[in-house]
């Protein structure tokens, strides 16, 4: 009995610890499993310390008839005094030969991609990340969510 309340005990620390690793973690979902050309998705988060470092990843989650290979994205980050950070990008859903990579459940399709590795927030506040889709069509389809994770 004393083995299997130690055990529980260090799996709930483990748990719990592993958890604080998130600073942020949201996902927005699409109606309709569709991103209009023109709707933009923002995250807002705080930061409670200078100096911290963390990746910045963008989590997509498509149905299994997604009809791209790649998912062209602009990613704008504001920082606390204003400063913006751009970047372009073109996240793979699928590899060389047409497969869909990343993990599947049922015909869900997760792929995550790091926007930023170690990214250091020298200051504390409140920061900004807005995507665009930069998709020419109207409408992406099949395109279940999007999420923005920031851990350390």
């Amino acid at each position: 009995m004393r083995k299997l309340i130690l055990i529980l005990a260090v799996l709930s620390v483990i748990g719990f610890t592993s958890c604080k690793r998130n600073i942020y973690r949201e996902f927005h979902e699409f109606e309709n499993y569709q991103w209009g050309r023109f709707d933009k998705i923002t995250f807002k988060f705080s930061v409670k310390d200078d100096g911290t470092m963390a990746d910045i990843i963008l989590s997509v989650r498509h149905l299994e008839q997604f009809p791209y290979d790649k998912l062209p994205v602009n990613i704008i980050m504001t920082l606390p005094s204003g400063e913006e950070r751009i970047v372009e990008k073109e996240i793979s859903l699928k590899d060389q030969q047409g497969k869909f990579i990343g993990e599947v459940a049922g015909s869900y399709w997760d792929v995550q991609e790091v926007l930023w590795k170690g990214f250091f927030f020298n200051k504390a506040g409140e920061y900004t990340i807005e995507l665009e889709n930069l998709n020419p069509r109207p409408a992406i389809p099949y395109i279940v969510d999007l999420g923005l994770i920031v851990k350390k």
